[in-house]
């Protein structure tokens, strides 16, 4: 069930990075600590939120994705499921990820499509990362 859901999370990724190209964005001058479905955040200096979104109450699961962009094509895309209930990292794991470990939090790398993933459990909550630059990894996982 779990790994459905991870799965559908990554097509719901391609499908925000199209639809929200075109969004409206306010790119902030300033590094900013977000707190997204109870989980904190540092977005980088010249990043804006965009206006897609992804929930995931179709699939069984209370999950919302928020999505960033940067004038220069850069993406940042952040899933959080709330209702994992006690699940560890390695539902997580996706063939070919590679264990790692980011500011402390045990999880999975990957890369697909163009983008570098992190995926780990933090907070009885699955988080899933994606990035455009896979350092931004670093920055924004506190």
């Amino acid at each position: 069930m779990k790994l459905k859901l991870v799965s559908a999370m990554l097509l719901a990724f391609l499908l925000i990075a199209v639809a929200s190209a075109a969004d409206d964005v306010d790119y902030s001058n300033e590094t900013q600590n977000i707190t997204f479905e109870g989980v904190t955040f540092t977005i980088p200096e010249g990043f804006g939120q965009s206006k897609g979104s992804e929930d995931f109450n179709e699939l069984g699961s209370d999950g919302q994705t928020c999505f960033y962009v940067n004038e220069a094509n850069g993406e940042i895309i952040i899933t959080v499921i709330s209702d994992w209930m006690g699940m560890s990292h390695e539902e997580l794991y996706k063939e070919g990820a590679i264990e790692s470990t980011i500011n402390g939090h045990k999880g999975w790398n990957y890369t697909e499509d163009g983008l570098h993933y992190f995926g780990y459990v933090h907070d009885d909550k699955g988080i899933l990362i994606g990035v455009t630059n896979q350092t931004r990894l670093y920055e924004i996982i506190i």
